[in-house]
């Protein structure tokens, strides 16, 4: 079972290749976050879109906006441990801090799950080989992936309150757990910072495995 201890009071700095290169390299920094929020509460929240596993043994959390580098970095990667590992479920948890054209893009995104094309509106906005510096380029990427562009600007009008209080609930939880920039993930109970390859990402899950193993033997 997911660890139900408020998150916060413990994290971990990704300091080498692998996570688990050696053991000194995983570090606890001392809680910046207010308790109370679970990681329950951030991995399973019923609003936002996941891809992956259905029914997963490892959930993971990406704290991600699409004109931060770094992200757009680790998405292939990502989707190699996807492609590889059937048992892992991302959520991705659209956090905005680029500005406004990072917030249009995170709204059209999330927008996109009412036409069962958020996926393909993340893999396309992630894919973009430049940033987006105008709402009109964001547009452009998701009309060339096939997103239904009439239906997509009526369903950002109809459900505007429900997409800005997901914006606002990610970046609520972004700040209870003290990070400070993307990507950051939560995998299960711990938090790792920065970009990541496919064995970083590896790494992290087997961790979330070994941790969970350890906890079900107690």
């Amino acid at each position: 079972m997911l660890n139900e201890n408020p998150i916060g009071r413990r994290r971990f700095l990704l300091g080498a290749s692998t996570l688990a290169a050696s053991a000194a390299l995983l570090s606890f920094l001392p809680a910046r976050a207010q308790e109370g929020l679970t990681p329950e509460q951030v991995l399973n929240d019923p609003d936002m879109p996941f891809v992956g596993a259905k029914n997963p043994d490892i959930t993971i959390a990406e704290f991600m906006d699409y004109n931060c580098p770094y992200c757009r970095k680790s998405h292939p990667e990502l989707k190699k441990l996807l492609a590889s590992d059937r048992k892992v479920r991302v959520v991705y948890k659209d956090w905005p801090v680029f500005g406004p054209v990072s917030k249009y893009a995170a709204r059209l995104a999330i927008a996109a799950k009412w036409q069962g094309k958020y996926e393909a509106a993340h893999d396309a906005l992630m894919s973009s080989p430049k940033r987006f510096q105008q709402n009109k380029e964001v547009t452009a990427v998701l009309t060339k992936a096939g997103i239904d562009m009439a239906k997509l600007d009526k369903d950002a009008v109809a459900h505007k309150a429900d997409i800005d209080k997901l914006i606002a609930r990610n970046a609520l939880q972004a700040d209870t757990i003290g990070l400070q920039g993307t990507p950051s993930w939560l995998v299960e109970s711990f938090i790792v910072f920065g970009g990541l390859s496919h064995a970083q990402l590896q790494e992290a899950v087997a961790e979330a495995r070994r941790r969970k193993k350890a906890a079900a033997g107690k």
